[in-house]
């Protein structure tokens, strides 16, 4: 995607003030857990207004937990663990039925498609609903196996799934907690992404992980830190006419807002539980170290297709609906049928599961700063180790005697050479430093906004109208992924 200069610093200044707020990054999955092994949760559905960084406010019906009292953009994550029977008890808050259904997991509570006076031609529910204006309805679960899931509306799906019915669901395996060191040969799920500070991903570069994504048998599917993408559109116009009623053709619905976990961008990058967000409580913001592993969720709800791109790095995809990518139950017994991505397109209805990680390996240059002697960070690509940019060279011409430009480096040349201040687009992340490492003294008149220095990588959905808000740039489905210094805390 090529954004002219001037959009691009309009892009950095408000995911700038958006990002680092604070003095911590804050990046965690919010959701409700319950006590296994028979969480209980009490639910409620509402209509409330959710509101866009345009101005925008548009109804919505949600679900919510009912000690909140109010519904929420999308409904609470529910994080369990594999084995548990889940119960939800349902009140209806709004004036038509409303019911809930958990595909791909083990439903034992009663199950019974509601046909209007017995015409089979017609179908108002796939299962029971809970009656209109405080109606109750019960719903039992079994999370038989773990993985990442939705619940959603079974009532009159064309409008209640467009309204916001749905949430997901996340089940952890009963491998949690085992420790599983993986080494260079059997990284399997994550081979290829692991440069570590040997240089080689061969034998002895070795990982520990006590957190997985499945039971997968080796720890291929293990990760540090994880995050939850639930994507989900609107067309203004619906909600307008379900709110006010007047002309509308549901044959011509067309999104005009994008979403992650309910929020447009930068709202998205805006921290959790904000109090000017109060029915969007879920923010999208991934942080990470270098050499981390993050498990990123994904969870389609909306009606489109929607390309998630992420920039650093492929995700390599280890499960998709719950089931992972192998062709026995774990990966030690079966192949590898898992895959890399650098634009993962989300359909509606799907999930799946992808890890990523970032180390700076072979940039040809040390991301952290470091002289020659200096002692290797984490997960350090040693080859790279000690070699520094060269700031601010005069212009350097080329064989036609034209300058190169700032910030490229000829290709006999090394080392690279950091482009000048009066060719950057300074701002918010500018700390005094290009580098993962200590920051240096600002450019005068920026406030270092960014304390800890590190790299910001955007995140968004490649169709391009998708990161607008309603045809305003920037916005829909955009975030950033922050990859810090190991000095930089992040809170979860």
């Amino acid at each position: 995607m090529m954004l002219s200069k001037d959009i691009l610093k309009i892009l950095l200044l408000i995911i700038g003030i958006a990002v680092i707020p604070q003095s911590q990054a804050e990046a965690k999955i919010y959701g409700l857990s319950g006590t296994s092994p028979s969480p209980a949760f009490n639910f409620i559905a509402a209509a409330a207004h959710i509101s866009t960084p345009d101005g925008g406010s548009l109804l919505f019906w949600g679900f919510g937990d009912a000690s909140a009292g109010k519904p929420q953009y999308p409904g609470p994550t529910l994080i369990v663990n594999e084995g548990d029977t889940v119960t939800i008890n349902l009140t209806n808050n709004l004036a038509e039925p409303v019911s809930m259904t958990f595909p791909g997991l083990a439903v034992t509570s009663h199950e019974a498609p509601l046909f209007p006076m017995g015409d089979r031609t017609l179908l108002n529910s796939v299962v029971p609903e809970a009656a209109p204006n405080g109606g109750t309805q019960t719903y039992t679960f079994v999370a038989s196996r773990p993985g990442t899931f939705y619940y959603q509306s079974g009532s009159d799906q064309p409008i209640q799934l467009r309204m916001g019915l749905f949430g997901a669901i996340i089940v952890r395996p009963t491998q949690n907690g085992t420790a599983m060191t993986i080494n260079g040969n059997d990284y399997r799920f994550l081979r290829g992404l692991y440069t570590l500070a040997t240089g080689t991903t061969g034998t002895g570069v070795t990982k520990t992980f006590t957190q997985f994504a499945y039971d997968d048998g080796d720890g291929s599917t293990g990760y540090d830190r994880e995050y939850l993408f639930i994507a989900s559109d609107m067309d203004p116009a619906f909600h307008q006419w379900m709110e006010f009623g007047g002309p509308y053709d549901i044959s011509k619905w067309k999104a005009n807002y994008w979403f992650f976990n309910g929020r447009c961008a930068p709202d998205t990058m805006d921290l959790p539980n904000v109090e000017n967000l109060p029915y969007q409580p879920y923010n999208a913001q991934p942080f990470m170290h270098p050499g981390e592993v993050i498990l990123v969720r994904y969870v389609a709800m909306g009606r489109d297709l929607h390309p998630f791109h992420t920039h650093a790095n492929h995700v390599r995809i280890v499960a998709t609906d719950g089931r992972l990518l192998s062709t026995a139950a774990t990966s030690t017994t079966g192949a590898d049928l898992s895959w890399l991505t650098f634009t993962m397109t989300q359909f509606p209805g799907k999930t799946a599961d992808g890890t990523f990680t970032w180390t700076g390996s072979e940039l040809n240059w040390d991301p952290y700063g470091h002289k020659p002697g200096d002692p290797l960070e984490p997960y350090e690509y040693i080859a790279d180790h000690g070699k520094q940019f060269t700031p601010n060279l005069p212009p350097i011409n080329d064989a036609n005697g034209q300058p190169i430009p700032q910030g490229v480096a000829p290709a006999q040349a090394f080392p690279v050479r950091q482009a000048s201040i009066e060719t950057i687009i300074g701002g918010l992340f500018w700390s005094g430093s290009p580098h993962l490492g200590q920051s240096a003294p600002v450019v005068p008149g920026e406030g270092g906004f960014n304390p800890f220095s590190g790299y910001f990588y955007m995140w968004h959905s490649h169709a391009e109208r998708e990161i607008t808000n309603n045809d305003v740039f920037p916005g829909g489905m955009l975030t950033m992924l922050g990859i810090l210094p190991w000095s930089a805390p992040i809170v979860e």
